[in-house]
């Protein structure tokens, strides 16, 4: 009598546990961002049905999922524009990461148009369609070979427009008469 009375509890509560819900949990702690791609000393060009566009240069390049990483990098960027009278403009960093059209540079930050502005700043966003630059940190250069020095940086490249707050510029003249 004992046993089928444990056979039949036994019975019940293997019924009871296969209705119970179970949880798949899955632990994120495992998913890493793992890189897709690694190019060492990689130089890449971009070229439209006019002309070479863009040229990236850097020591090294990672492609991951959602961003691009490129560590000492330069990118020249061709003027194509007809009504613009600039030719190319650079930007050097010693970190670059390339989101989509956006692009942030850190560390050691080089920005310049021809000869005519160059900017030197620890970080720098740019949008490569919008070519605009901003920061909101301290920088300082050259604009027409008159020195520039001023913190939260607003750059518009197509309509040659420049903004920021405490801005110091001293203004070279030729003749000192």
């Amino acid at each position: 009598m004992d046993i089928k009375l444990f056979n039949y509890l036994l019975l019940l509560l293997a019924i009871g546990a296969y209705f119970i819900p179970v949880e798949n949990r899955e632990n994120n702690i495992d998913i890493k961002d793992i890189p897709l791609v690694v190019f060492e000393k990689p130089l890449m060009y971009t070229l439209t049905d006019k002309n070479l566009s863009r040229t990236v240069e850097a020591s090294n390049a990672i492609r991951y999922k959602t961003r691009d990483e490129m560590y000492n990098a330069n990118i020249l960027l061709r003027n194509n524009l007809e009504k613009k009278d600039y030719k190319i403009e650079t930007l050097e960093a010693q970190v670059i990461i390339k989101k989509g059209d956006e692009l942030s540079l850190r560390k050691d930050v080089k920005y310049n148009r021809d000869s005519f502005i160059n900017l030197n700043t620890d970080a720098l966003d740019y949008n490569l369609k919008t070519r605009l630059a901003r920061n909101s940190v301290p920088y300082d250069g050259y604009y027409h070979n008159n020195s520039i020095k001023g913190t939260n940086l607003y750059l518009d490249g197509t309509k040659n427009y420049i903004k920021s707050n405490n801005v110091h510029f001293k203004i070279e003249i030729k003749n000192k008469r």
